[in-house]
Parts: C-alpha cells; structure tokens; sequence
C-alpha cells in the first residue's frame, strides 16, 4: 500500500462507521434528558423489564445506559466529520499534486 493511501482508507472506515454509530444511538441522543422504558417515559423508582433480555434496570440505571449511548452517538458524529474532514484534505492535496 502506498504510503498516503492508509489515510484515504482510514478516511473512508471513518465515514462509513461514524454514521452508523450515529443511527445506532440515535434514539439516545434525540430524547435529550428524557429516560424512557420501551418507548415510555420512565420516572425514578420505576423498573424497566427487557422481555427479549430478560434485563431489569431500575431508573438509574437506565438513566446511565442512555448516557452512554448518548455519548456514543456523539463520538459518531464526530467520527463522521473526521472522516469527511480528511477525505476532503486528500481531495484538496491531490488537486494541488496535479498542477
């Protein structure tokens, strides 16, 4: 592999993966502060219970696991923009190369 090829290449996982981790946590980030159990809202003392998982999480803990998530999809997004940010810097570069 050429030596500036890894960086086009990093670039592109970076664009395809970014986004993804985006959608996959998207419903976390979009609820903002709201901590919801199956599509309904949650308050605290109350318990989720996961019938695909058999997992019951308390309030709390629910809370934490849409904190993540939430976290998790802004690292998305910024995976995302990294990505395009260097496919762009590789675009402009090989533009000047051409002269």
């Amino acid at each position: 592999m050429a030596p500036r090829q890894w960086l086009t290449v990093l670039a592109c996982v970076l664009v395809i993966v970014g986004p993804v981790t985006f959608f996959i946590n998207a419903e976390a980030v979009l609820n903002g502060d709201a901590v919801e159990c199956d599509g309904s809202p949650m308050r605290p003392g109350q318990l989720c219970v996961s019938y695909s998982g058999g997992d019951t999480l308390d309030y709390e803990e629910e809370k934490r696991s849409e904190a993540r998530g939430e976290l998790a999809g802004y690292v998305g997004v910024g995976l995302g923009a990294l990505g395009a940010v260097l496919l762009a810097s590789r675009g402009i570069t090989g533009k000047r190369r051409g002269r």
